[in-house]
């Protein structure tokens, strides 16, 4: 009798500890992000130098192991998006933004002397992705990409993922309209992505990507006191990229809010701090999902 009753006592002790064998297997494996059936897409919003802060979320994914299928991107977003698509690392990125001198407003912002619209000409942004992505193809590119930009003639958004002029179109996605000039493609002008679509991730699931995240930065949505009527207009323009943003987060499967303190889309030298609050806010992200950084 007492042989039997350890018996099962035994049993039971085993059964018990498959069951958190079983469990534990199932955790592991049941990655929302990657595995078997899963096409994962991030899209990138824009916000000049905020647009950081996709580097910092894209180096939290890289250091859990999470592997992006698809991506895109509008402004910033989309220059930074072409970066990652090309193959070079988050950090890589960091770097040749830093080497390229793209953290002061003077090598960003250069002045424009042509009559063709524009106060400030996006020359040097592309004599800089010349070097680093000399192919100027989306064919050539290390995953699939889609660059956001609008177009004026028909009034619409345009997501560019084959074929040539890569530069030109990654430029235009970020030509703020009257700061540079459209930029013309086969006779059609485009100017900033952002008009029609800041946060574009309707081509990743036209892509065929299951899972989706939206990166985007918190809308600024409160101003206490406006003393110089000039604020206006900004706000004018802010108002309208929080609407062509927020309009679109029902869309991903998880839209990814990145607060970024005081720092405004002028403070290009901050790219430090936009990465660091990027990061944090991936591996926030990712810990809620139960998704842990690799043992190195």
């Amino acid at each position: 009798m007492k042989r039997l009753i350890l018996f099962a006592t035994m049993l039971s002790m085993l059964f018990s500890m498959m069951g958190q064998e079983v469990e534990s297997v199932d955790t592991l494996s049941a990655n929302p992000l990657n595995g078997e059936g899963i096409k994962l897409g991030v899209a990138l919003c824009g916000g000049s130098a905020k647009g950081y802060v996709h580097l910092g979320f894209l180096q939290a994914l890289e250091e859990a192991g999470v592997k992006v299928d698809c991506i895109s991107g509008t402004s910033m977003g989309a220059i930074m998006g072409m970066f990652y698509a090309a193959g070079y690392t988050p950090l890589e990125i960091v770097d040749i933004v830093k080497q390229e001198r793209m953290v002061k407003v003077s090598k960003i912002f250069k002045p424009n002397f042509k009559s063709d619209g524009g106060l400030s000409d996006y020359g040097r942004l592309r004599e800089i992705m010349s070097r680093y992505v000399p192919h100027n193809s989306f064919d050539s590119l290390k995953i699939p990409f889609y660059c956001c930009v609008s177009d004026m003639n028909h009034l619409k958004p345009v997501y560019v993922s084959t074929g040539g002029n890569l530069r030109e179109y990654v430029s235009a996605s970020a030509s703020i309209p009257r700061v540079f000039a459209p930029v013309m493609i086969d006779s059609i002008y485009y100017v900033d992505g952002y008009i029609f679509n800041n946060l574009p991730v309707e081509p990743l699931i036209d892509a065929g990507c299951n899972v989706t995240i939206g990166l985007y930065i918190q809308p600024d949505t409160v101003m206490e006191r406006i003393d110089d009527p000039g604020i206006i207009a900004s706000r004018a323009f802010a108002a309208n990229r929080n609407l062509c943003t927020l309009d679109h987060l029902h869309l991903c499967t998880y839209a990814v809010p990145i607060p970024i303190g005081g720092l405004g889309k002028l403070d290009f030298d901050k790219i430090d701090l936009f990465f660091e609050y990027g990061y944090k806010a991936g591996v926030a992200f990712l810990k809620r999902l139960g998704i842990v950084a690799k043992a190195e």
